[in-house]
């Protein structure tokens, strides 16, 4: 019989950082990953509402489209949560599966800057959306599930490009939040980027032309045109995205190639380039209606994460790389993804 995911999950984090008993009763436990969290120290609302998009994303992976080219072998996939302090994200194959692991901090962590955004009035403008002053209101929850599921799918291309490997006592996850060390490269710069172009072509085929369009009925936008909704939906999809990358701190411009993840206006940027790529086969007015949007949403956005300070940081990486050598950078980049692509 199968050992079941949910056991091999936590087995892994207990084999890989085993309990060392502390020298005090009270010293706190310094692992940084102690196995699998189920969520029952969680108020039960909170428990429920993870549980549903854990199972919807479980479901989701065990029917994904076999035979395509671009992906190497892999087990089957499960989704689960895992008990940590810190704000992470981890893609890695263990005992039979490919697990994604959210640690709960990330979840709360995508919450909170889900409720910044909804109570913005100037991102509910952008979007076309009703403010509201509820606590947690629609649009939170939208964004909400918006987000998870872009972390989902960029752990997902992790594993379906060959970026994971079986861990070793050496492996280092590197924290999707909160690293800004310069122990990176461009080959992991470049990896990253492209888990997230793919990870944005399916949350736009999920959001605009798949079940995540059923969405609009929670916004009240059911009833408009079918262009109106596709905007919006869209836009939804760049504002929740664009928030996930400015929560993380600033990097130091002056270490950029040893960065494990590039600056987030370099993300961005490679983001909507393949969020366009996907409007351009399946809607194509989208393309023109966002460049007209797009500056705007991003400063709105920064503005809603970080404060008014929050706009400068958009506005330093984005002067930087039109600076020669931050256009040296952007095109080492591209090559970079250009070369990537082929070998897949």
């Amino acid at each position: 019989m199968a050992v079941p995911p949910e056991v091999v999950f936590s087995r892994y984090f207990q084999e890989r950082f085993p309990y060392i008993p502390p020298v005090r009763p009270e010293d706190p436990d310094l692992r940084p990953y102690r196995g699998r969290n189920d969520l029952s120290g969680l108020p039960p609302i909170v428990q429920e509402q993870l549980r549903t998009i854990q199972e919807t994303f479980n479901e989701a992976l065990r029917t994904e489209k076999q035979g395509v080219p671009e992906h190497v072998d892999h087990p089957p996939f499960h989704v689960d949560y895992v008990d940590s302090s810190i704000q992470n994200a981890l893609a890695f194959q263990y005992g039979g599966y490919s697990f994604i692991a959210i640690t709960v901090p990330l979840i709360y962590a995508i919450s909170d800057v889900c409720k910044r955004l909804s109570k913005s009035a100037t991102v509910a403008t952008l979007l076309g959306v009703r403010p509201s002053d509820e606590e947690y209101n629609e649009l939170h929850a939208v964004l909400f599930y918006l987000l998870t599921a872009f972390v989902v799918a960029h752990e997902y291309t992790h594993h379906v490009h060959g970026h994971v490997s079986m861990p070793s006592a050496e492996t280092v996850f590197p924290n999707e939040i909160l690293d800004t060390g310069c122990n990176g490269n461009m080959k992991l710069q470049i990896e990253e980027i492209t888990a997230d172009g793919y990870s944005i072509y399916h949350v736009l085929a999920n959001f605009i032309d798949g079940p995540g369009r059923s969405w609009l009925t929670l916004l009240k936008l059911d009833a408009k045109q079918a262009s109106v909704q596709d905007e919006v939906l869209f836009a939804l999809v760049v504002v929740a995205v664009g928030a996930y990358l400015f929560v993380r701190p600033a990097p130091d411009l002056n270490d950029i190639y040893e960065l494990t993840h590039p600056p987030q206006a370099a993300r961005m940027n490679f983001l909507m380039h393949e969020a366009i790529g996907w409007c351009r086969q399946n809607r194509p007015e989208l393309e023109a209606w966002m460049k007209r949007r797009f500056q705007n949403l991003m400063s709105a956005v920064a503005e809603a994460t970080l404060g008014v300070s929050g706009a400068h940081v958009w506005e330093d990486q984005t002067a930087f790389f039109k600076s020669e050598e931050g256009a040296k950078y952007i095109s080492s980049l591209s090559e970079g993804i250009i070369a990537y692509k082929q070998s897949l």
